[in-house]
């Protein structure tokens, strides 16, 4: 009876249940996330664009409810302005780490960053500037940190030592950061509350697509299962039909052979 009595007080309730009130509830939902959407794609499209042209299409694009959405996911820049940014500061830096990577021009031997002479041919490779003691390519006129010019007559200097090497590595490094994560510089944006909104659309779209897929595999897998089945029981089928056969011509023969005897 409690089973019986649960099943027509949720009966009554959904029939009683008002309707008007839940749609327009479900509709002013709906309304709030739309807009909290749309205003995700502006943002969004900030921090991947500076052309403004741009920003108004994509958001133009965000107005058609799911739909758009996905539109915009797909015709975005997939690179954001910082990571463009951060990504051609790497390539500067590996560049810089590595220009002093070569072969030596006389004999040929590998070069590494810090060799002033070639340590199979003892060529020289680099020259001390006079005023500021940075040492530069042999074939420059003039020192790329002063300006002096640089001399003719060249005498042998001491090599840089692996220390020198590394305290004007991390002060690049720490310029480069430090220029990045001044006020001058827009090249990061605070996450708030619709890029979290906006995050959680993408990562709902991908889960979804996800399951699809999952759900369609398992359908063909299954559909590949029948088919065999249908098959194999098709073959045994087949196979009874003909032992059946082969008996039925047995004993018609034997019958036969015993009329003539």
């Amino acid at each position: 009876m409690g089973f019986e009595e649960f099943i027509l007080n949720l009966v009554e309730g959904v029939a009683s249940a008002n309707y008007n009130m839940l749609g327009t509830a479900f509709m002013l939902i709906s309304i709030v996330f739309w807009l909290v959407v749309t205003s995700w794609i502006w943002v969004d499209s900030d921090e991947r664009t500076t052309n403004k042209w741009m920003r108004f299409f994509y958001v133009l694009i965000g107005l058609i409810p799911v739909l758009g959405w996905i539109i915009y996911l797909i015709v975005r820049p997939s690179e954001t302005i910082d990571e463009i940014y951060w990504g051609d500061l790497e390539r500067r830096y590996l560049k810089y780490e590595a220009k002093d990577l070569g072969d030596c021009p006389r004999c040929g031997t590998q070069l590494f960053p810090g060799f002033i002479f070639c340590p199979n041919c003892k060529k020289r490779l680099k020259r001390k500037c006079s005023e500021c003691g940075v040492y530069v390519d042999m074939e420059y006129k003039y020192c790329t940190n002063c300006g002096n010019k640089m001399q003719k007559s060249i005498k042998k200097e001491k090599e840089v030592s692996k220390e020198e090497m590394q305290k004007q590595i991390e002060e690049t490094k720490e310029e480069a950061h430090e220029t990045v994560k001044s006020k001058k510089s827009k090249y990061k944006t605070e996450e708030n509350f619709i890029n979290r909104v906006g995050e959680s659309v993408i990562k709902g779209y991908k889960l979804l697509s996800k399951k699809v897929g999952e759900i369609l595999s398992k359908k063909k897998e299954e559909n590949v299962n029948d088919d065999e089945k249908k098959r194999v029981k098709k073959e045994e089928h087949v196979g009874k039909k003909d032992e059946s056969d082969k008996q039925d011509r047995k004993k018609y023969y034997t019958r036969n052979e015993g009329h003539k005897k």
